[in-house]
């Protein structure tokens, strides 16, 4: 079991960001990872949305 903190994104270690955007408050290690986090996480929502009122 990890103990130390992983870019939810790239897995790379010591992330500096943490999402506000996302309730889980996933963690990355810079800028590129933080948008491609919030990328996969807008279209989850959307699907979550979408399921929702289908």
């Amino acid at each position: 079991m990890r103990t130390e903190l992983r870019c939810t994104e790239c897995d790379s270690e010591g992330p500096k960001i943490i999402s506000l955007r996302n309730p889980a408050r996933e963690r990355y290690c810079g800028r590129f990872c933080l948008d491609k986090g919030h990328e996969s996480f807008i279209r989850w929502l959307r699907r979550a949305n979408t399921e929702i009122a289908s």
